[in-house]
């Protein structure tokens, strides 16, 4: 099988999701420095603008209070400034250091645009309306010694040249924050299936992974695939090494066999040949379980129920298939019978009886139970199953035979090929061992 790196649904977790957090938290100092230049922007132009249409009212008023039979209040008042002439000043309400401090910066703001205006007693102040929002109010001695009195509706007025601004900047800085969200997927994809890749290495058989995306991503590829080789090799020459060695033992274990004949008398040669035979069956097993690590099988079509009946058959008296007649799948015949195999001889050796039920229909899809009837295993136990080697009840007896090596053999022939084996305490007491069978698409 070849994982091909880019292209498969992305999760946001670890680095990439990290990645985008950070991106978003830039936007949002971004967008929130832009709040505030743009508010400043629109507060000095606010104050610019009221000291230009107040200087042009004073001006006007000025010359318009001059000419004693004009109604002042009619030529000087529009819909958002109000004037007029008055023979003593009002008096200012109380206001705030920072609202004197913006009327004050209004007043300098006059005199700039009107120098005429500089000599001239000018006060400015802001009061609230009982309905709601500020009124800027001002007054302007004048020649004959009146005064001139104004005020500006509703300031500050609403600032349509932030809001503008803030409205745009929000926009790039979503498109912003999109676009860098699918930057780091196309970036964090590679590394969540080099990640799954990883996880397989010494389980599975090799999957090289096809090298795309940026330079840093095709070295890191390049890299786990030659780890990968490495690591294959050497697992396989230490199991073929161990086979050969095995292998060999057999050879001085046939002599002594034959040997044990000429033994007398009776009893020490049952000795010897029942250990002989021990020794021969322990290095079968081990070539088994070195072997699963390497083994090869193509996919084909099998009927469950005659493969798990056929197996069951080996101990009549003892097993038995619990299930449908007919459920053809296509999976690995070989690894998924031969831990069959080894489960059930577990269970009967162990457990007394083993049933064997086929679930159909699954989650997961078609599920095998072996099942057997022995008191169960305990939490230490239980977390050592998988081990080479480990027997369950450290004090059985040797007659009940085994080497500790059939769970952990079935476990790697059905992992290798992409099944799944579980196996944990029933209610009631006894062990049962789940298997899905190995996936078709997973071909050694």
């Amino acid at each position: 099988m070849t994982l091909t790196m880019g292209k498969a649904p992305w999760r946001s977790r670890g680095f990439v999701g990290r990645s985008i957090w950070v991106v978003v938290a830039v936007v949002l100092v971004q967008l929130g420095a832009s709040v505030a230049f743009y508010s400043a922007i629109d507060r000095q132009t606010l104050r610019e603008d009221h000291a230009r249409r107040i200087g042009e009212l004073l001006v006007v008023g000025e010359r318009v209070a001059k000419l004693g039979e004009a109604d002042f209040d009619k030529v000087m008042t529009s819909h958002y400034m109000e004037a007029k002439v008055a023979i003593l000043p009002p008096e200012g309400s109380p206001v705030t250091r920072s609202r004197m401090a913006e009327a004050n910066a209004i007043a300098d703001y006059v005199r700039q645009w009107e120098p005429s205006l500089a000599a001239r007693s000018l006060r400015l102040w802001s009061e609230s309306r009982p309905e709601g929002g500020r009124d800027l109010v001002g007054v302007m001695g004048l020649e004959d010694g009146r005064w001139l009195t104004f005020r500006s509706r509703n300031f500050p007025r609403p600032w349509p040249i932030a809001l503008r601004a803030v409205a745009t900047t929000l926009v790039f800085s979503l498109a912003c924050v999109a676009l860098g969200a699918y930057a780091l997927r196309q970036l964090g994809e590679p590394l969540r299936r080099l990640t799954e890749a990883s996880r397989q290495v010494g389980a599975a058989p090799p999957s090289p992974i096809v090298i795309e995306g940026p330079n840093d991503i095709v070295e890191l590829g390049r890299a786990f695939n030659d780890m990968q080789r490495r690591i294959a090799g050497l697992i396989e020459d230490q199991a073929r090494a161990m086979e050969a060695l095995s292998h060999d033992l057999r050879t001085p274990l046939a002599r002594l066999t034959l040997a044990a004949d000429y033994i007398e008398p009776d009893d020490i040669k049952t000795l010897v040949a029942d250990n002989v035979g021990e020794l021969d069956a322990m290095l079968r097993s081990l070539s088994d379980w070195l072997r699963a690590q390497h083994s090869s099988s193509t996919a084909e079509v099998v009927d469950l129920p005659s493969l798990i009946q056929g197996v069951t058959a080996r101990w009549p008296e003892a097993a038995r298939y619990e299930g449908g007649k007919a459920l053809e799948i296509t999976t690995h015949r070989g690894p998924l019978e031969q831990a069959l195999i080894r489960l059930v001889d577990n269970a009967v050796r162990f457990g007394g009886q083993a049933r064997v039920r086929l679930v159909a229909g699954g989650p997961e899809g078609p599920l095998i139970e072996v099942l057997d009837q022995g008191p169960g295993l305990t939490a230490d136990a239980m977390a050592r199953i998988y081990e080479p080697f480990f027997r369950g009840d450290a004090a059985r007896a040797r007659d009940t035979g085994g080497f500790g090596l059939g769970i952990p053999t079935a476990e790697r022939l059905i992992n290798r090929f992409g099944g799944k084996l579980a196996i944990g305490n029933r209610d009631g007491g006894g062990v049962v061992a789940r298997i899905w069978p190995p996936a078709a698409a997973t071909e050694g």
